[in-house]
């Protein structure tokens, strides 16, 4: 693991796939897509520079799989494996939530639909998964933290 400073990302909230993918033909990121193998959204390739996505899954699950990547790419990340991939990749799972959920439209959304996690996430052109990671990795440590003041 080669640690360097974290490239900066801008900013993904509201942005569709197509607009995401524009936007980082910009910053010097090579996107391209591709029939991964089973078990594969995306990969990154740290020494390319170079974001695959897999070819077969609908814009919503494109959009957040790149903007996991886009993560990676952010820090640089050379590995998926052993205790550092493990932390590398818990981290661009938190990051990823963080830039695609807006905490008022998420707290509009659970309280709309009382919680139901596909529904939140048709509501806010994200997966489930993230749904997931925003409640368990970003809200939960924060009510964590409130509960021990």
């Amino acid at each position: 693991m080669t640690l360097i400073k974290a490239r900066e990302l801008p900013s993904l909230h509201g942005l569709s796939y197509g607009a995401m993918r524009r936007l980082v033909d910009s910053i010097g990121v090579e996107v391209s897509s591709a029939i991964l193998p089973t078990g594969y959204c995306g990969l990154y390739d740290d020494m390319s520079g170079l974001i695959i996505i897999h070819r077969a899954m609908n814009y919503t699950m494109k959009r957040c799989t790149l903007a996991h990547e886009l993560v990676h790419w952010a820090h640089g990340d050379d590995t998926c494996r052993g205790v550092a991939g493990n932390r590398m990749e818990h981290r661009t799972r938190r990051q990823t939530a963080m830039l695609l959920v807006d905490p008022l439209e998420y707290a509009q959304a659970e309280q709309v639909y009382d919680g139901d996690v596909f529904r939140i996430a048709a509501e806010l052109d994200v997966t489930k998964q993230v749904v997931e990671d925003y409640r368990d990795m970003v809200l939960a440590p924060m009510r964590d933290q409130q509960m021990a003041i």
